[in-house]
């Protein structure tokens, strides 16, 4: 996250497009974010919404969110993760960026900056993510193979991943490449879920993943157990 805490300014500027991970990026920028004090969990003056696919649909909720007054004085963001954009789509949102209301700031990420028009590039702050590095792009990919997976073939996918890790199951190597697994399941599970956040069900699937996070780092813990555990959980 350093190279976010050096790029952005005390002031922000109205548009950011950031291409990067959709999940571990987006992960960086709302930690930074809420490190500043510019966001805050359940505010309105905050929307996170990722999408597969971003289109005409998507654009409109994004439009009706803008459109709408601030709550208080602070600033409004709104953060858009996306593996594409279709130009129909990106024609509106292109619109909502050239006319920013006061104190509105808008976040595109996306993995491919060529695929969008210079158009829209050319009205926002352009910024790489160089820190996400190959692992990472592979345990992302785990991690949503994960979450769509059923029980059964998510031990299955556990013990490949330990398999190609290491054969020792206490190995720093894998306790390191699962530990940002669960942190990618975290930001998977919340971005799914964060307008039922509070739910009673969701909050001990939340919590769950922050204790698997620490019983990560006690030695003799059992890395398939922890996994394993999550798969039955969530």
């Amino acid at each position: 996250m350093d190279d976010f805490k050096k790029i952005f300014p005390e002031e922000l500027y109205h548009s950011y497009v950031i291409e990067g991970s959709p999940i571990i990026t987006t992960q960086k920028l709302i930690s930074l974010l809420k490190m500043r004090g510019e966001i805050e969990d359940k505010s309105p003056n905050l929307l996170i919404q990722s999408y597969e696919s971003f289109g005409m649909e998507n654009s409109g909720q994004i439009k009706e969110w803008h459109s709408q007054l601030a709550f208080g004085q602070g600033k409004k963001i709104c953060i858009i993760t996306t593996k594409f954009i279709n130009h129909e789509a990106e024609e509106s949102l292109l619109k909502i960026i050239e006319e920013p209301g006061l104190n509105t700031h808008f976040f595109i990420i996306l993995p491919d900056l060529s695929t969008l028009l210079p158009t829209l590039l050319s009205r926002v702050q352009i910024i790489k993510d160089s820190e996400v590095g190959q692992e990472e792009i592979e345990l992302e990919g785990i991690a949503n193979s994960f979450m769509s997976l059923n029980i059964k073939d998510r031990m299955v996918l556990i013990d490949n991943f330990i398999k190609d890790k290491t054969d020792q199951d206490n190995s720093g190597k894998l306790r390191r490449s699962a530990t940002i697994l669960v942190n990618l399941l975290e930001s998977i599970f919340y971005l799914k879920f964060k307008e039922d956040v509070f739910d009673s069900k969701n909050i001990n699937i939340l919590d769950n993943l922050r204790k698997s996070r620490d019983y990560l780092k006690r030695p003799g813990s059992s890395v398939k157990y922890i996994l394993q555990n999550l798969a039955l959980l969530i």
